[in-house]
């Protein structure tokens, strides 16, 4: 009875350790999968866009990777310099700097072709979300703005995750989805971090701790 008891704790145990291995390894997708690429922006050597233009500026600023938009309308964008195909990306965003009203639109493009082209997984300072296609610098609305009490409005952090695999398209933000579409249109290219301002007045946005995982 004895030994039958203990190889029942040690078949209990390795049934364990095989569930905690294949958390491990990323069996079972979701935020368990396979770790593709991150970046914290404490180096600041670590490859994103650095840079001054027209319509604004990208680079590090205190440990984070800051994107300004200062032309109405008009988006910023900074890219890591990678490719993918189907990823999972997240990362906190913080409203830094706004106009008063937080008219504004920021957040993560995926499969981005070199021009801002891709999908732009957004949300806004004043509580919006939406996915858009950019695409020869026309934005289409896979999902147009629309309100969501998960969205922390105003100066504060939101966690902002988006997906691509294969044509299925997902937003998430501060753990909740809140948009899901389907699109053929790319199929890989960079990450990127986009801000835009709808207002006389710039908005800066500083994005930190970014992880891409297998979906």
């Amino acid at each position: 009875m004895r030994k039958r008891l203990v190889l029942i704790l040690v078949v209990s145990m390795i049934l364990s350790l095989l569930t905690a291995g294949c958390g491990l390894l990323g069996i079972g997708g979701g935020s368990n999968g396979e770790a593709l690429y991150e970046d914290d922006f404490s180096d600041d050597s670590s490859g994103w866009e650095i840079g001054e233009y027209l319509d604004g500026w990208v680079g590090y600023a205190d440990g984070t990777y800051e994107v300004g938009a200062t032309y109405t309308g008009s988006p910023m964008w900074g890219v890591a310099g990678q490719k993918f195909s189907d990823v999972s990306v997240t990362v906190e965003a913080t409203q830094y700097d706004a106009p008063s009203n937080s008219n504004n639109d920021f957040g993560i493009i995926l499969r981005e072709q070199g021009n801002a082209d891709g999908y732009h997984f957004l949300i806004s300072g004043d509580g919006y979300y939406a996915i858009y296609l950019l695409e020869d610098s026309y934005f289409t609305p896979l999902v147009d703005f629309a309100t969501s009490n998960v969205i922390k409005q105003g100066d504060t952090t939101n966690t902002i995750t988006a997906i691509a695999n294969g044509t299925e398209l997902t937003l998430i933000v501060n753990g909740e989805t809140v948009a899901s579409i389907t699109d053929s249109t790319f199929s890989s290219g960079d990450i990127g971090l986009a801000v835009t301002t709808y207002e006389e007045e710039q908005s800066v946005i500083r994005f930190d701790n970014l992880v891409a995982v297998a979906p």
